[in-house]
């Protein structure tokens, strides 16, 4: 990444130009950073897209209330994408943050690919929001998807859920981040005072 940076970034003072500037709370930050190791997308001009599948829209309209003033004026809409592989419509529900992203683009992408930037201090907040994104539970086996992340950035992101949390993780066969099993207690009573309702079917 260049050179050192300060801990905890990326900075919650943004700026679209010299006269417009933007100031994340502590939760909102949090939830962005979260956001962006899940399903969240920070366009090159800065913008960030918040989006989740139709079964999650009582989860997503929960981030558009804790960010809304960092949004544009619109509320989340409904997005139908044809699939012609599975000849299915798919739904989802969308939102975008106003374009004052891109340092954080810069911080959170190389090139094209998504990363986990070496030295990034992750929060309860910030877990709960990546695993309500991308956990799953299934038949007692707690699991995080990081397919897309490189081999540089699996390694830190396991390196940083043990040094902050003591979380000993496994890197599954399939990509996914298995939370290891006499871990998952510990894992839950981290995030859970953090999740939304709707998503503690992944917790029980």
């Amino acid at each position: 990444m260049g050179t050192p940076r300060e801990v905890g970034y990326p900075q919650s003072i943004l700026r679209a130009r010299t006269n417009l500037q933007l100031t994340l709370t502590t939760r909102q930050r949090g939830i962005l950073i979260g956001s962006i190791l899940g399903d969240g997308y920070i366009h090159p001009q800065g913008k960030f897209q918040l989006e989740q599948g139709d079964a999650q829209e009582e989860y997503l309209f929960w981030k558009y209330y804790e960010l809304k003033e960092l949004a544009y004026p619109a509320r989340p809409v409904m997005v139908e994408r044809y699939d012609p592989r599975t000849e299915k419509t798919y739904r989802s529900y969308r939102f975008w943050l106003r374009q004052y992203f891109r340092p954080w683009r810069e911080v959170f992408y190389e090139g094209k690919m998504k990363i986990f930037p070496e030295g990034l201090i992750l929060s309860p907040l910030s877990i709960a929001v990546w695993y309500m994104d991308d956990g799953c539970l299934s038949d007692g086996v707690c699991t995080i998807s990081i397919e897309s992340f490189s081999e540089v950035s699996i390694e830190r992101i396991r390196r940083q859920l043990l040094n902050q949390f003591q979380l000993e993780t496994r890197l599954r066969s399939n990509g996914k981040l298995l939370i290891c099993a006499s871990m998952q207690e510990r894992f839950f009573s981290l995030i859970k005072p953090f999740m939304h309702p709707s998503m503690f079917y992944k917790i029980s």
